[in-house]
């Protein structure tokens, strides 16, 4: 491991902003369902500079335990919900009874994850998944994945190619705004169209952080070996250096 990659790891962070109510909004039964939105950010201060935001992501923490006690159908609740790519994939799932959301307490869906070109192959999407499984994994917990080009996922590609920005702020506290395609060469994305190649190198990323794929959908079920054994890795290298 070099120095630059381990300083990048130790630096960075994970801020999210998560969105529910006790009540429901739009959709019956919704309340189970909390939603989060994040960040992920390289803290500066020994170069007295902003953070700089490096990486997004989006996932929904699904209460099953809360819905059983309260008869809900889940099985209605995620069809209310199946215009968004990870609920329709889970649903054909549940149909050909290849998956069942009763044998968990809780059901995390990440629903996407970008990272900026510099940062995509030196670890930063496992220290995700790390901090994933540090927060929300317990035994009783599912965390599931969908693992599709963001250019077939009508839903975030409207919002990242068409309205998404990102705000940087420099030494000088002033703010430059960029399009989120600039920042995130999504717009290079666009040119590869060789959709099958796109989806199994993603498929590839997911397994190497320790994600299964379930049958032949494009959902993947987190497996915490591979992110454990990695934590006591970095925790050996961090005694060695010392």
């Amino acid at each position: 491991m070099d120095k630059r990659t381990w300083e990048i790891w130790n630096n960075l962070t994970f801020k999210m902003q998560g969105y529910r109510k006790n009540f429901d909004m739009v959709i019956k039964n919704e309340n189970i369902i909390t939603l989060y939105d994040g960040t992920i950010a390289i803290i500066r201060l020994f170069e007295q500079k902003p953070a700089l935001v490096i990486g997004e992501y989006s996932f929904s923490v699904w209460n099953i335990a809360l819905g059983k006690m309260l008869d809900i159908n889940l099985n209605e609740l995620i069809e209310s919900h199946k215009i968004e790519n990870a609920y329709d994939e889970l649903l054909i799932l549940i149909n050909n009874n290849e998956f069942n959301v009763n044998n968990y307490d809780k059901i995390v869906f990440i629903h996407g994850l970008i990272v900026h070109p510099d940062y995509r192959k030196i670890g930063v999407t496992e220290e995700f998944f790390e901090f994933m499984y540090r927060d929300f994994y317990s035994e009783n917990t599912a965390i599931i994945a969908l693992v599709k080009p963001i250019q077939n996922n009508e839903i975030d590609a409207d919002f990242y190619f068409e309205r998404k920005t990102v705000l940087l702020r420099n030494e000088i506290g002033n703010t430059d705004v960029i399009p989120a395609i600039e920042y995130y060469s999504l717009d290079k994305l666009m040119e590869k169209k060789d959709v099958e190649s796109n989806e199994y190198r993603l498929f590839s990323v997911a397994q190497r952080c320790g994600f299964q794929r379930i049958n032949n959908s494009r959902l993947f079920l987190f497996n915490p070996k591979i992110i454990i054994d990695r934590i006591k890795e970095k925790i050996l290298f961090d005694e060695k250096k010392k």
